[in-house]
């Protein structure tokens, strides 16, 4: 159950077998699927076990295939596998034979109207147009159509394309009114995105109006229902039947809707009605409307594609940079302080990595039996935005350390000024500790992290109890509390981050902490620890696209 707050992702299908609306809450990913396993089961025959998957990550949602069989299309745009793409409010999805419309935002309804529910009376019969009809343009109004079509593969925008498409049809089929509009419910809800209409009302060859009230249209639902089958169709009146009120009211006498197809889904309708008196259309109006209607598909298409080829390489150059501002902040993969040895690999997932490592010598410089500090954590969220936050807390626990070896205090100090500075609903899980190879123990706070264990010098897991304490950012006076326990020499301490233990393999297992220690039970060292468990999660996942960012390392004591 997601809070009135928590941000959510509502997905409506508007094509497709009947199905309730999706909504996907913020806190976790959710893969859909044609598995029972699925967070979201998709029962079709054409939907892969794992199809693809729904994320939030810093206040933003992105959609990924799971190399599914048949594809997960974004805005009519196939994606590539594993390669997350943002969704905007408004998009379409397409899994298997439905295509979801995208709400993001609670107020995104107030762009929607709804249509006139017209679908049980008789006064005007939605009819197919015959294909004879559909090529009977006579050969001179080709041009118009290759005006249309220059103007409309130059747009650049849906809603400049809407405009484009509507000044096409109503020079090509006399027709004075016209909307371009989408789809936004199954319930018959649909989106305004341009329309035209007479500036005089009484006038038929009245100057055209190109920003119409919305009130002043009636779109007829069950013209539109027989169009989302993906071909042009038409209303005429028959005076002898019952007219229903809103069409009567209006005076409207017939009227054309042809679906723009993207990716083979509707991603909106060119519709055209004409009042009582008005001029009449062309006779190949239908025809003429059918070839702009191809042309806005193809066009739109490309402006999808560009769309999210921007948006991916914006995307990826973001994370370049904030993958090697991490990469710099990090100590070497490996190295010797003091009495202790450690290894380290930090692997980024899809996002930028909030992972946070550091190791820290402590006391005075040149001591053998200096103490050293050690952290590891794990930032709420992905994106660039955790990629900040993560070197900020990292470079402050870093500078902290140096001033106190007590790790209460420092997580404290900590605490306190990233809950008084840091977004709702961010935090870090954290783990540091003190470790003393001359009082043999190791002191630490355990920050709601809870990803580490002891191997004692035999390689077997040592057992320990600790109290632990509240994730760092939430509550600034949080009394945290300093746990000590004895560390003999031998001994390896293993801390790792959650993408570790939550990496799933294809069938959605995830890798899990009963796998840690059987990778890493018996001799070892620390290189040898990182080693293992960073190629037994790849194995486990059977991708190099880890599905998140993931934390290993090893620190051991060294005999004297």
């Amino acid at each position: 159950m997601t809070s009135d707050t928590e941000p959510v992702l509502k997905m409506e299908a508007i094509a497709g077998p009947p199905i309730d609306t999706i909504v996907v809450a913020a806190d976790r990913p959710v893969v859909f699927g044609r598995s029972s396993a699925a967070d979201r089961q998709l029962a079709d025959k054409t939907v892969s076990r794992r199809h693809c998957r729904i994320t939030a990550r810093g206040g933003e949602w992105f959609i990924a295939d799971l190399d599914s069989r048949h594809g997960a299309f974004l805005n009519g745009v196939r994606l590539d596998p594993e390669q997350p793409a943002p969704v905007l409010d408004g998009d379409l999805v397409r899994i298997g034979p439905w295509t979801f419309r995208v709400r993001t935002g609670s107020d995104s309804a107030g762009t929607s109207m709804p249509t006139s529910n017209d679908l049980a009376t008789t006064s005007h019969r939605v009819q197919r147009v015959p294909v004879r009809e559909l090529r009977s343009m006579a050969e001179q109004r080709l041009d118009l159509v290759l005006e249309g079509a220059a103007a409309i593969n130059a747009a650049t925008t849906l809603q400049d394309l809407a405009e484009r498409v509507l000044d096409a049809v109503c020079q090509g089929t006399r027709f004075k009114r016209a909307a371009f509009i989408r789809p936004v419910s199954a319930v018959g809800e649909i989106e305004l995105i341009a329309a035209r209409a007479p500036l005089d009302d009484d006038s038929a060859e009245g100057e055209i109006n190109h920003q119409p009230d919305a009130g002043a249209f009636t779109f007829s639902r069950s013209l539109i229902n027989a169009a989302s089958e993906g071909e042009i169709v038409r209303i005429q009146g028959e005076a002898e039947m019952n007219h229903s009120e809103s069409i009567v009211r209006l005076g409207i006498s017939s009227a054309l809707c042809a679906p723009v197809m993207l990716g083979g889904s509707v991603e909106a309708y060119i519709y055209l009605d004409a009042r009582s008196g008005a001029t009449n259309a062309e006779a190949d109006a239908a025809a003429f409307c059918q070839a702009i209607s191809r042309m806005a598909g193809l066009a739109l298409g490309n402006i999808k594609r560009v769309e999210l080829e921007k948006a991916q390489s914006r995307i990826a150059s973001d994370l370049r940079a904030a993958r090697e501002a991490q990469r710099l902040i990090m100590p070497p993969p490996m190295g010797e302080i003091g009495r202790y040895s450690y290894a380290l690999q930090s692997r980024p997932g899809r996002h930028v990595a909030g992972d946070l490592f550091e190791i820290v010598p402590l006391g005075e410089e040149g001591d053998p039996d200096r103490p050293v500090g050690v952290l590891i954590g794990d930032v709420a969220g992905k994106g660039a935005g955790a990629g900040i936050l993560m070197a900020a807390a990292q470079t402050m626990l870093r500078m902290s350390l140096r001033h106190s070896a007590d790790p209460a205090e420092v997580v404290s100090e900590a605490n306190a000024y990233l809950a008084a500075h840091i977004a709702d609903r961010s935090f870090i899980s954290l783990w540091l500790g003190v470790l003393d190879p001359r009082a043999g123990q190791m002191s630490f706070v355990d920050a709601g992290h809870g990803h580490w264990m002891i191997l004692d010098p035999a390689g077997e897991e040592r057992k320990v109890e600790c109290e632990g304490g509240l994730i760092v950012g939430v509550q600034a006076d949080f009394p945290y509390k300093t746990e000590t326990i004895p560390l003999e020499p031998g001994s390896r301490l293993i801390l790792f981050s959650d993408g570790l233990v939550e990496q799933p393999d294809p069938d959605g297992v995830q890798f899990g902490s009963k796998r840690v220690i059987e990778v890493i039970r018996g001799p070892g060292d620390a290189r040898s620890d990182v080693k293992r468990l960073a190629d037994a999660v790849r194995s486990h996942a059977q991708t190099d696209a880890i599905a998140d960012d993931f934390t290993v390392a090893s620190v051991v004591v060294q005999p004297q």
